[in-house]
């Protein structure tokens, strides 16, 4: 019995164990099968790794090119724009030719580099501080002596470091006095550097990911390809601008992603990039540009050559378009913009049916944080669309008081209500407070304030706009592609580079620096086309001036000398714009004899004055006929000067008793329209000269009598001109109109000053310092917001804020007998000049536009010129025994400068780059 139950026990258990014994085979072939992959896994996909899967998640852009290592021809760089001096790409080029020029001679990299995709790729570093990684493939061959090279470099010259990271060996190349060249990888096929070791190390991080999700980048490489370049939307953001301008509605016309690839083109000039992206996100832009044909800009003979920032909407349907876009605005979330919208939808359809082709938006140039701006509305019907402009405005609330005003032969209208273009253009058009109105052949032409107005009108006078450009014609018309959307940005034309103040520091530090690629940049255009699934990019950069020879680089040249009969009495007066190319010149002798001399070489006698000339020389329409005349005065008299052709007609007027002749200004935002220029009284009241009745009236009194500390400030408001004026004791005026002072002024401050007071800027509060060094800060209501006392150093000397002419910024300045330091507008100094001669140094700050900031210095018979870094402009000093007159012209980057000495007047130019 137990035999039997012991057998029919082990009969039960035998197909127990064969069935554990089958589930371990099939676990064991899972394993081998996952074991099989992890191996092929390490041997294929890690061993031909592709630069996707090396590139850290945390990459703000990549780009890549075969051809941006290529050296380039001097002449080339003078006519061309060749790939390796456009922003970002010089950066990246410098940082791979930093690394890996230590490791080799020149013969031995050009040889190593000669044809291959190199990938670069730019991280944040820190809070601050961006930095590149770049990736080179190897091939193992021909490699093998530069690698050998790169391994075991010339040990008197380079200092070679390694460390273990994660199981990889990281080298570090230094020089001889421990300054870092660069850290270098070798991961399979390709040589990863940078110069931070962390970037290197990040790498691999990268690498040791095993199911890291690699980034796809769409990049083709074709006959024609130079470079190829990607950058997400979240990075665009950062450099477009805040949300509270225009930011956040330019981001809505950029795609998510955008992939450019840069081929050859016609265009030696610029370098043209073009994408195709999917619309994504954008349906609302798609929609708005819905069956709109694509256009080019044909308003060349409308925009003006000083024009810093353009945006163009190119319409080839109003109709639809203006129901597009009040559908895209009334999605808006802002309760006071829609409630904007519904006050103007009535009227709103009467100016888009009236639109042709064109809606451009010119940002002019402006020191300072000024914003001035004018809209150019081509029209099919300007009566009609000027009508439906001015009644869309009073259904926004537009009333009175009404100003009109003429202007250079053109009626100005004041729409006093606030972003009128935003509420039927949308948020791109931000910016207009006001709307000064006025018409010009086809266009309705808006501006944001009076004296953006009147320098627009000035510009289209003298024919200072693109279609007088033959370079900028070329831009337009072949460069450009049509578009419905277009972005244009001037770079600075300065010697140094200037960054937009809003750029998040990393940018800065990347960009900012004395070798800077701005500095090889004129033209940013960034163009779109928007279909229903894609949007069709195109980015183009480059210059429309050659660049100088170092011949002629920053040179003082005299391109002309007149010689007059008798010595001069005070400044020769620049009258014309050199953007015509036809400068006008009015110096004045002994005898009070006033000269015309023409660029041509003629000179020609005018009429006489009762004196020399004090005051600086104003532009205003003085006779309502189109034309410019100008006004300056004399100890007794105010001439009024209306040239004609090599004529000028003087006016004289007389001055009422104890005016300063020293200093005119313009009546800007004044409701009067028969004031056309203010001047100080030495009791300290203000006058303003009416030329209905030519005679001058005192418009502001002030409590103390005590002169002001010129110049004073004229603040255009929405409520009219107000005057801002600083007496050597310390009382602070601010006058309004029609006579009063401002609430909360005078203020009283217990100091005693020697330089004018300034409002550089809306909301910024008022500056001012002391003789002693105290810099203040007050807010609107004459209070001091803030005070810091700046160093003195043991030597004495006096403390004064220098504005420039437009009165909009400003430099400080610490002077004494024979030195100077120039300080920015926190205290700190910028650059010092010493061995002036003793006595009176004349110094003024010159803002010139296009991103030239000068700062003339007058000692004894010299005058020099600097940039706000402490650069001397020009390789001499200026012969002067006045102060010199400046202009530049930033179609040819050329700057001129008009001295006097003795019987001579001498007109140099300085080319700037």
């Amino acid at each position: 019995m137990v035999k039997d139950t012991n057998w029919s026990t082990a009969r039960r258990i035998e197909p127990l164990r064969f069935t554990v014994t089958r589930k371990g085979i099939w676990l064991g072939i899972g394993g081998l099968l996952l074991l099989g992959a992890w191996f092929s896994y390490q041997l294929i996909w890690r061993s031909g790794r592709s630069v996707e899967k090396l590139i850290p998640s945390d990459a703000l852009l990549v780009l890549e090119s075969a051809a941006l290592q290529d050296t380039v021809p001097l002449r080339v760089l003078r006519t061309e724009m060749p790939l390796r001096q456009a922003p970002v790409f010089q950066e990246a080029v410098q940082r791979l030719e930093q690394f890996i020029y230590a490791a080799g001679d020149t013969a031995a990299v050009l040889k190593f580099l000669a044809g291959k995709p190199v990938y670069y790729s730019l991280h944040p570093v820190s809070l601050h501080t961006f930095e590149f990684i770049f990736y080179i493939p190897l091939r193992p061959l021909q490699d093998r002596t530069f690698l050998n090279d790169l391994k075991t470099p010339d040990p008197r010259s380079v200092r070679v470091l390694s460390h273990s990271y994660d199981q990889e060996t990281i080298t570090e190349l230094r020089n001889l006095k421990n300054e870092v060249y660069g850290s270098y990888l070798l991961a399979g096929d390709y040589l990863i550097g940078s110069p931070s070791g962390i970037l290197v190390e990040n790498v691999i991080r990268q690498l040791h990911q095993p199911l890291a999700l690699r980034r796809s980048l769409p990049f083709r490489l074709d006959t024609d390809h130079l470079a190829s370049f990607s950058v997400r939307s979240e990075v665009l953001q950062t450099l477009v601008g805040s949300p509270e301008t225009t930011g956040s509605l330019v981001r809505l016309f950029l795609p998510e992603v955008l992939n450019l690839q840069f081929r050859s083109s016609s265009s030696r000039t610029h370098l043209i990039g073009y994408a195709t992206d999917k619309i994504g996100a954008r349906q609302d832009v798609a929609g708005l540009f819905a069956d709109q044909t694509p256009l080019r800009i044909s308003s060349a003979g409308m925009i003006p050559q000083t024009t810093a920032l353009l945006y163009h909407i190119g319409i080839s349907d109003a109709a639809r378009f203006g129901q597009q876009m009040a559908t895209m605005l009334s999605s808006t979330s802002s309760p006071s913009l829609q409630e904007r919208l519904d006050r103007i939808r009535q009227k709103a359809g009467d100016v888009y049916q009236h639109i042709s082709r064109d809606v451009v938006l010119c940002r002019l140039e402006s020191p300072a944080a000024e914003n001035r701006q004018i809209l150019l509305l081509k029209a099919t019907d300007l009566k009609k669309l000027s009508d439906g402009f001015q009644r869309t405005a009073y259904m926004a609330g537009a009333g009175p008081p009404l100003t009109l005003k003429t202007f250079l032969g053109h009626r100005t209208l004041l729409l006093n209500v606030p972003e009128l273009p935003a509420s039927l253009f949308s948020s791109l058009f931000t910016g207009f407070g006001q709307s000064w109105v006025t018409q010009h052949n086809d266009y309705l032409v808006v501006a944001n304030s009076e004296e953006a107005m009147q320098d627009y009108l000035q510009q289209l006078e003298r024919g200072a706009v693109w279609s007088a450009d033959r370079n900028k014609e070329t831009l337009l018309n072949l460069t450009l592609r049509p578009a419905n959307f277009t972005a244009f940005v001037l770079v600075n034309h300065a010697g140094s580079a200037a960054l937009p103040a809003g750029w998040p520091a990393g940018w800065r530090n990347l960009l900012a620096h004395p070798e800077s690629s701005l500095n090889n940049l004129e033209n940013m255009v960034y163009q779109a086309s928007y279909g229903n699934e894609q949007i069709l990019s195109t980015l183009v950069l480059g210059r429309t001036t050659r660049r100088a020879s170092d011949k002629v680089l920053n040179r003082l040249l005299l391109t002309k000398k007149f010689v007059l009969n008798m010595p001069l009495t005070a400044s020769p007066m620049l009258v014309s714009n050199t953007a015509d190319g036809q400068m006008t010149i009015w110096a004045q002798d002994q005898t009070n004899q006033l000269a015309l001399l023409t660029t041509d070489g003629e000179k020609l006698e005018q009429g006489r004055t009762d004196g020399p000339v004090r005051s600086n020389m104003l532009p205003v329409d003085y006779l309502n006929n189109g034309r410019l005349q100008y006004l300056f005065m004399t100890d007794r008299t105010l001439y009024v000067a209306d040239p004609g052709y090599q004529s000028i007609t003087l006016r004289p007027i007389p001055l009422p008793a104890g005016l300063n002749p020293t200093f005119l200004t313009l009546p800007r935002g004044s409701r009067r329209r028969n004031l056309v220029a203010l001047a100080a009284h030495q009791d300290g009241s203000i006058y303003a000269f009416d030329r209905q009745t030519s005679r001058f009236l005192r418009i502001f009194t002030p409590v103390r009598r005590e002169p002001l500390l010129l110049p004073f400030q004229v603040i255009s408001s929405p409520g009219g001109m107000e005057v801002l004026g600083l007496q050597a004791s310390g009382l602070l005026n601010r006058w309004v109109e029609p006579g009063r002072q401002a609430p909360h002024f005078p203020a009283r401050l217990d100091s005693g000053f020697v330089s004018p007071a300034l409002e550089p800027g809306p909301a910024s509060g008022i500056r001012l310092i002391t003789e002693q060094g105290e810099l203040l800060r007050l807010n609107d209501k004459g209070l001091i917001a803030s005070r810091s006392q700046l160093y003195r150093p043991v030597r004495s000397g006096s403390f004064r804020l220098c504005p420039d002419g437009t009165q909009t910024g400003y430099i400080l300045l610490r002077t004494s007998d024979t030195e100077v330091a120039v300080l920015d507008q926190q205290g700190q100094q910028r650059f010092e000049i010493r061995g002036l001669k003793p006595g009176l140094n004349p110094i003024h700050y010159h803002h010139l536009g296009a991103g030239v900031d000068l700062i003339s210095v007058k000692s004894g018979r010299f005058t020099t010129l600097y940039t706000l870094d402490g650069d001397v402009v020009g390789d001499r000093a200026i012969p002067s025994d006045f102060p010199v007159a400046l202009q530049f012209n930033a179609v040819t980057n050329q700057l001129y400068v008009v001295s006097g000495t003795d019987k001579t007047v001498q007109l140099f130019s300085i080319r700037m780059r």
